[in-house]
């Protein structure tokens, strides 16, 4: 796990100095965890089912995002939609796990945001700031 941490860093950190143009995207999804999410695509929600037996997580998504493995977010909510990895330390938004997610920043690679704002919806369906924190 510390290779693919590592790994999302230092894409981000060589993309961001490659003398590319960023480009600025805004993208609505629900906030998953990567490797459960990898695992089984049905992992969308905060409890996931784990192992051969389909062993139940409850708070799964949560757990891992505090680990600091890199959360993401699933375009439109889709099971087998596109995923963007967040370039943002994953324990700011693992109290967020499994919402909906709007997410504004700049392309990092294909496939990475470097978010400058993430809002949630909250239980009475409004958007909501999440405070964003960089990795550099």
């Amino acid at each position: 796990m510390k290779r693919l941490v590592s790994l999302v860093v230092a894409v981000a950190f060589v993309a961001g100095f490659s003398g590319e143009t960023t480009k600025k995207v805004t993208v609505t999804g629900t906030l998953i965890d990567t490797k459960c999410y990898g695992m089984n695509h049905d992992n969308v929600a905060n409890e996931h089912y784990v192992g051969k037996d389909k062993m139940k997580m409850p708070n799964c998504a949560t757990a891992c995002a505090n680990m600091g493995i890199p959360a993401g977010l699933l375009k439109d909510g889709k099971k087998d939609g596109e995923v963007y990895i967040l370039v943002t330390p994953a324990n700011a938004v693992a109290d967020h796990m499994a919402k909906e997610a709007r997410v504004t920043g700049e392309m990092a690679y294909a496939g990475g945001i470097i978010p400058s704002k993430i809002e949630v919806k909250n239980d009475k369906g409004k958007w909501e700031e999440v405070k964003v924190t960089t990795m550099m």
